[in-house]
């Protein structure tokens, strides 16, 4: 059962902090260095109640910017009981500049790679063969990201829209704990090599510093002065909200942690104090499971999941380097997968809006846990295993098993799958084999079930699926299931990175985007 979420008086935007606190733009410049045992640069000079004389219109000068971030390290240790060990540089920057310098947070995929991302991504139903996993996620990025720290340097880097940006001091407190994170834990050891395992790292570490920077903004405005860009303090309407990202169901999957994480780092902190988060380091979440059902951590362990490779001469597994050639897409992989068409607004959705959204339309959305990932269709999931194949000519095609804790786990997931194929415009073949004509996703599934395993197999002409698994033979009977009496599942009718070189916040546009989708 999942959590209830937690209601807070902020709007759910993030971390807009509207009308909370003094507003000052931001000047450019070099960083500030680290600094440690400089006495006169020792932040401790500072206290969390410290109020600042800065004229907006000069911005912020060294000495502002260094007093304003010593203060925020203060209010971040007392919050969180803690201690620096030094201060990290800051510099804060434009959208553009962040677009320019910083696209894409690292290199370039390999090709192989790029296309196990592709196959992964397809499979799925998040995005379709003529787009580029990678280049949609660093597009998400440059407009979603509002800060982030980069452990390799130990530098936070601050991005503010507008020419003369000013200094979100909610986003500094969160940027800044993650440097704490790295001091004391290492960020470098939370490496899960799947998208299930870097999703459930993520809901610790982004969880955590989520939590604090909430703390933190609540302080804003009631004990505490606080720097924050201009706003008029009113609630946002239809005309002021974000365009649409570049992926929405890369968002969606992507953003899974600094909604559930949260939420899952405040009960252990309720339960058992401080000292029960910092234990979480010792022994983090191993799946999105652990983070977004309660009860599920730490003993839902996830279950091994056997895959053969059997296919024909002319297919190759994809093995990038450097990576498994394999995945664990999770269960927060599976509810995104259904979720998604409530963001595509053509079609009967899959997954109903008041089964996503945690709150009714006319309440105020909390600061987390605002989205459900815990979908009908993805519960009872234990453990899946994925594999992409490539054809001599470069089509693709996949192999995903899932295992459940039940049959009927198993037959509810493929309920909502039929309901999934639908949606995308697919028709059976066979009873267990579907084809789609046109579109991102055109080709042709198989769906094998055999008590609690679902297996799914993609290629891109019915013929061609034994080829890509062996098994994935189309059923030579009626191509309709007798029970469905020639019909799909009907949906309902309700309205609607790893860390890489950094560990960004999925901020503003990712938050209001989401929910104002409702």
């Amino acid at each position: 059962m999942r959590r209830p979420a937690v209601v807070s008086a902020v709007l759910f935007v993030a971390v807009t902090a509207a009308a909370l606190g003094f507003v000052g733009p931001i000047a450019f410049g070099d960083p500030v260095e680290a600094q440690q045992g400089d006495e006169e640069a020792d932040w401790r000079e500072y206290d969390a109640d410290d109020e600042f004389e800065i004229d907006e219109a000069d911005g912020l000068n060294d000495e502002e910017l260094e007093a304003v971030v010593s203060r925020a390290m203060v209010r971040v240790e007392e919050i969180r009981g803690i201690e620096f060990e030094e201060r990290p540089p800051v510099t804060v920057i434009t959208r553009s500049e962040f677009q320019e310098e910083y696209a894409g947070f690292g290199a370039e995929p390999t090709e192989e790679a790029a296309a196990f991302e592709n196959a992964k991504y397809r499979a799925l139903f998040l995005a379709g063969e003529d787009v580029n996993a990678a280049e949609a996620r660093a597009e998400n990025q440059g407009t979603s990201v509002m800060g982030f720290y980069e452990p390799s340097t130990g530098e936070i880097v601050l991005v503010a829209e507008g020419d003369q940006p000013r200094m979100n001091e909610t986003i500094l407190a969160h940027e800044l704990y993650h440097a704490y994170q790295d001091e004391r834990w290492g960020l470098a050891n939370y490496d899960a090599a799947t998208q299930d395992g870097r999703n459930a790292e993520l809901g610790l570490i982004e969880g955590d510093a989520v939590y604090v920077e909430t703390l933190y903004d609540r302080r804003c405005g009631e004990e505490w002065e606080c720097l924050s860009p201009p706003g008029d303090g009113t609630e946002p309407g239809e005309a002021d909200r974000p365009d649409r990202p570049a992926n929405v169901g890369i968002l969606l999957l992507d953003f899974q942690p600094y909604d559930d994480g949260p939420v899952f780092v405040e009960s252990i902190h309720e339960n058992e104090g401080w000292k029960g988060v910092d234990a979480l380091y010792d022994v983090p979440p191993e799946t999105a499971e652990q983070v977004i059902s309660s009860g599920a951590y730490p003993d839902d362990d996830p279950r091994e999941v056997g895959l053969d490779d059997d296919h024909g001469e002319a297919w190759e597994r994809i093995e990038p380097d450097g990576r498994p050639d394999h995945d664990r897409l999770g269960m927060a992989a599976i509810t995104t997968m259904f979720v998604h068409p409530l963001y595509e607004g053509d079609g009967e959705p899959v997954v109903a809006a008041d089964d996503w959204f945690t709150t009714d339309p006319d309440e105020e959305s909390p600061p987390y846990g605002a989205l459900n990932y815990e979908s009908e269709y993805a519960t009872g999931w234990e453990g899946d295993r994925f594999h992409a194949y490539q054809h001599e000519d470069g089509a693709t095609g996949y192999v995903w098993r899932i295992a459940w804790e039940s049959p009927e786990d198993a037959e509810r997931f493929l309920e909502g799958f039929d309901a999934l194929i639908a949606y995308w415009g697919g028709e059976r073949t066979a009873s267990d084999t579907y084809a789609i004509e046109e579109g991102g996703y055109r080709g042709a599934y198989h769906v094998a079930s055999e008590d609690d395993v679902v297996t799914v197999t993609h290629a891109p002409t019915v013929d061609a699926l034994p080829e890509v698994y062996a098994d994935a033979e189309p059923d030579s009977g009626d191509p309709v299931p007798e029970e469905t009496d020639g019909e799909g599942e009907e949906g309902p009718t309700d309205e609607l990175p790893g860390f890489g070189i950094a560990v960004a916040v999925v901020a503003l546009l990712a938050a209001t985007y989401l929910v104002a989708r409702r």
